[in-house]
């Protein structure tokens, strides 16, 4: 568990620099701080412990820098709000960003002041310009040249982190500033931080006219409404807002497997199922309607032109009135990244307006009967009930899952590339936390301890669950030693196919576009001659494991996951090597 030392009534006096610092993340109730201990924030490590006493933020040990930035990625899933990152440069950035995660990245430099360099060592871990590094990939960086401005540029930060639309910011510490005995520490000026949050904590809305405008398209539309439902926040508040903003006008509504659940999956006004690819349910819905609203859709232009293929530029007719509400200022984009996607065509465009603040301003300008006449219908959830000698599919692995674990009591933090999106049931806005943003390998272990990590602390009534790729596993294993350190509560089944599948049929396409034999596309892809011991690493990084081996039946499933349930819910992690069947999709 955490390490903390005898409780304190208040802060110490600061002293030293990295003090005055970690004063300011204490002030801005930053909860964790994800670190793999450095030379260059030894300073600052050092008054989280001896300053702060390892609270507000206690430090979450890492065993790789990748991990310690997944981690507070996948605590931002959850919460929304930015926990800290320490790291000897700039790592992890691209992911956070596609993701718009919030979180802080304090950065360890050596002495600017090149006169204070050791021998060697100082040299090779001093850089002139660190945060050039991840510039395009983050929303704010800054390379304080003293402690005063070090502070200010904390708050900054983390309240750029946490604004809409949310994403990294980077905050570099040279050494020297970090070990610096402060002067005057009584009189340090420290800022009144609550007066720096209101943008975080009021994001922006739309104007009446705006309303009134999205108003009126929508009751405009005389063949079918259809809502996609992009990036939304996690509050029940706003889950039920959205609910009743689609039964209000009988809205259609498509969701996003790659996103976080923004809709109940049960409810018939559902028109396809989350995927993270558009299939034909969803381009069909798109095509067959008149009005599209666009609650900041992640690359409304690549979807419509999917659907719309007839057209040069994939615009879809004049008869179709699209408008887009997003968060996204125009200048999002830069040479570098190419995450603002292309700009779609579209009638009317809400810039950015918090997507849930829209609708929350839709239903008070303009709101529902309290008793609608025909209740919606909706879909209950029926458990299916395989034969125990089924073999495994990631499609019979979710039916085993949920026949065991209710949905309403599962927070599914990840699953892998290609997982069927009709087997996934959002009863509730945590139900689904979505992918990493940027479809990399390797990020899903530590976004999953992260994740588990805020639901243990602010949501215990849910049970983790994790659905991870074998290769995203064997890539990032070592995160699953922090949860087992701090007691975690976790289920983590490594959806194993010996294999980078994903590669593989992407190598299996090449060779039918250029006639080549097929029957090679494992070569180079498949993870086999040996094959790794799944069970064996996690039970070496401190999980434990339940039976003797993998599993590759629905009925070896069944009696893994009973097994399962009953450690996860004393405070462990427990790994299932699941042996999957490829299924064609």
């Amino acid at each position: 568990m955490f390490l903390e030392l005898p409780k304190m009534s208040a802060l110490p006096s600061v002293a030293y620099g990295s003090d005055a610092i970690v004063r300011q993340l204490h002030t801005l109730n930053i909860p964790y701080i994800a670190l793999v201990p450095g030379s260059s924030f030894r300073g600052l490590h050092n008054s989280i412990v001896n300053f702060a006493g390892n609270r507000r933020p206690k430090i979450v040990l890492c065993l790789h820098e990748e991990h310690s930035v997944a981690i507070a990625h996948g605590y931002a899933k959850v919460e929304e709000t930015p926990m800290a990152v320490a790291v000897h440069d700039a790592h992890g950035r691209v992911q956070r960003h596609c993701d718009r995660a919030p979180v802080l990245i304090l950065g360890g430099n050596g002495p600017l002041n090149a006169s204070l360099h050791r021998p060697w060592i100082d040299w090779i871990h001093t850089t002139g310009d660190e945060s050039a590094l991840i510039r395009p990939w983050v929303k704010y960086d800054d390379t304080p040249a003293s402690v005063p401005v070090a502070v200010q540029s904390i708050l900054t930060a983390a309240t750029a982190a946490a604004q809409l639309p949310r994403g990294p910011t980077y905050v570099c510490l040279d050494v020297s500033l970090q070990e610096i005995k402060l002067p005057n520490p009584a009189t340090f000026p420290f800022p009144s931080t609550e007066r720096y949050l209101n943008a975080a904590r009021n994001p922006p809305g739309p104007s009446a006219q705006s309303v009134q405008a999205i108003h009126e398209a929508m009751v405009s539309a005389k063949q079918q409404l259809l809502f996609l439902y992009g990036h939304v926040n996690r509050t029940q508040a706003g889950w039920d807002n959205r609910v009743t903003l689609a039964e209000a006008y009988n809205a259609r509504v498509i969701t996003d497997l790659k996103l976080a659940a923004a809709f109940p999956t049960d409810r018939c006004l559902q028109e396809a199922s989350p995927e993270e690819t558009l299939r034909a349910p969803a381009i069909h819905a798109i095509r067959a309607s008149d009005v599209i609203v666009s609650f900041d859709w992640v690359d409304l232009a690549g979807t419509l032109a999917t659907c719309f293929p007839d057209h040069p530029l994939g615009e879809p007719p004049a008869s179709i009135r699209v408008i887009h509400i997003t968060l996204d200022p125009p200048a999002i984009g830069n040479g570098q990244s190419k995450t603002h996607f292309a700009q779609p065509p579209v009638d009317l465009t809400i810039i950015s307006a918090d997507p849930d603040l829209t609708i929350t301003a839709l239903l008070n300008a303009y709101p529902p009967p309290t008793q609608p006449s025909v209740p919606p219908p909706s879909t209950p959830f029926h458990p299916v009930q395989l034969d125990p000698s089924t073999p495994l599919t990631l499609t019979t692995l979710a039916q085993t899952l949920y026949h065991l674990i209710p949905p309403a009591t599962i927070s599914l933090v990840r699953v892998p590339l290609r997982f069927p999106g009709s087997q996934l049931h959002t009863p509730h806005p945590l139900s689904h936390l979505g992918h990493d943003g940027g479809e990399g390998v390797g990020s899903g272990p530590g976004m999953v301890v992260g994740a588990a990590l805020a639901l243990m602390t602010l949501h215990s009534s849910l049970f983790p669950v994790a659905i991870l790729g074998d290769g995203d596993f064997l890539m990032g294993c070592s995160a699953i030693w922090t949860a087992a350190r701090y007691g975690v509560p976790l289920l983590a089944l490594v959806a194993n196919n010996g294999g980078f599948y994903n590669d593989e049929r992407h190598q299996a396409e090449v060779a039918r576009q250029r006639g080549r034999d097929v029957g090679r596309a494992g070569v180079g892809t498949r993870i086999e001659g040996p094959r790794p011991d799944v069970m064996s690493i996690a039970r070496g990084f401190g999980a434990m494991t339940v039976g003797e081996g993998p599993v590759s039946t629905v009925g070896g499933l069944v009696d893994a996951l009973v097994d399962a349930m009953k450690v996860v819910t004393t405070g462990k992690v427990v790994v299932v090597d699941v042996w999957i069947e490829n299924e064609e999709r």
